[in-house]
């Protein structure tokens, strides 16, 4: 009797859950978000024109009604040649179909080969491959993939993915080890016919201003320049967005930056304010970003005043780039003002031989010149002589 109760005690203790054999879900995603926490879901029905035989998208909304995001359940085989594995997977995107997460249910796993079972560090890895929209995986076919009539003992052999086969050896950053042909199979699903019927969905059915400003106050640079985007095809004047823009374009994130930049020159907003906050992008190191803020500064019919004063402010280094830059600018717009010139000046004391004479010959052209200013060059000339 005692054996029995011992096992029947063992029996009782692994059910109730303490030697942790339960099966969980497998789940990663880029954000908070998790399907089971919404509030509702709804089915939407849509012919996506491919293998899958799920011809639907999950719609899941969150506590006060919001969409919030997309999932799609994959049930396929990955095959080459004659050896499949099914995949069982769902992936969900995205309102603006940029990639968010995928789950296994209780049960489910993926296999590499010789049907290894994936480990955390492989979905790990997948759920990075997965994210990363610039793949190279998009410039291969699947020919290319695991190329036919390898003789076995080609050097091509020597990595095999998650099926059988060869994988170029140059795939190895953008795929699981092992699993090459479910990597690139699982990413094309992400970025292939399913991520397009969201992106439309959304522009017919679900543009509001909660979503843009949604999308406009999102760290994520993507989200903000779908936002905007989205935003400017529309009849909305996109006045009540002019705060969100300016922050976009001062992110550092040269698209962003530039889409932003775009928009608020169809915005109803004052030429000199716009000019002024276009001015601070020449304080930004990249100089994509730079170019972008001489170009719409060049190409403003004027240049007032205190925006004037704002670019002579910004001349306080040796850096002779930027001085050529915004005194090229000035040349071609506007006479700089007495206290503008007198603060240029200081620049004739600069190290840089470059930058002192790029002022001096600056202030030498000026139409109108102050008195103090005459006096400097004078004690320029005879410096350099």
């Amino acid at each position: 009797m005692g054996r029995v109760s011992l096992i029947l005690t063992i029996l009782l203790f692994v059910l109730s859950g303490n030697i942790g054999i339960q099966e969980t879900d497998v789940m990663y995603f880029t954000s908070s978000f998790r399907p089971d926490k919404a509030k509702t879901t709804s089915k939407i029905l849509i012919n996506f024109n491919d293998t899958i035989p799920d011809d639907s998208l999950t719609l899941y909304f969150t506590g006060n009604d919001y969409p919030e995001a997309f999932s799609r359940n994959i049930h396929t085989a990955v095959c080459i040649d004659t050896i499949c594995r099914l995949v069982n997977i769902s992936i969900y995107w995205e309102l603006t179909g940029k990639y968010l997460g995928f789950s296994l249910s209780p049960g489910e796993e993926l296999t590499k080969r010789e049907h290894v079972p994936f480990l955390e560090p492989d979905y790990s890895r997948l759920h990075e491959i997965l994210g990363d929209s610039s793949s190279q995986l998009g410039y291969y076919t699947p020919l290319e993939i695991h190329p036919v009539n390898v003789p076995p003992t080609s050097k091509s052999t020597e990595k095999s993915d998650g099926i059988t086969g060869a994988t170029l050896p140059d795939l190895s950053p953008w795929i699981v080890p092992e699993a090459a042909y479910t990597s690139y199979t699982l990413w094309h699903l992400v970025y292939g016919t399913t991520r397009d019927s969201i992106i439309a969905y959304t522009r017919e059915n679900l543009l509001s201003g909660q979503l843009f400003t949604h999308l406009l106050q999102e760290k994520d640079p993507f989200s903000q320049i779908i936002g905007l985007q989205w935003l400017s095809e529309t009849d909305q004047t996109g006045d009540q967005y002019v705060d969100a823009a300016i922050h976009i374009l001062q992110s550092g994130n040269y698209l962003a930056s530039s889409q932003a930049l775009k928009f608020l020159k169809k915005c109803n907003i004052e030429e000199e304010r716009l000019q002024r906050e276009v001015i601070k992008l020449l304080d930004i190191e990249d100089f994509r970003i730079k170019n972008t803020a001489v170009d719409f500064l060049r190409s403003s019919a004027k240049l007032t005043q205190p925006v004037v004063s704002e670019m002579v402010n910004r001349l306080k280094s040796d850096n002779y780039y930027l001085v050529n830059l915004i005194l090229t600018l000035l040349e071609r717009k506007v006479q700089p003002s007495y206290d503008d010139q007198l603060k240029l000046s200081l620049l004739l004391e600069s190290k840089n031989v470059n930058v002192a004479n790029r002022v001096f010959y600056f202030l030498l052209n000026l139409p109108d010149q102050s008195p103090d200013i005459i006096k400097q060059l004078n004690r320029y000339k005879k410096k350099r002589q």
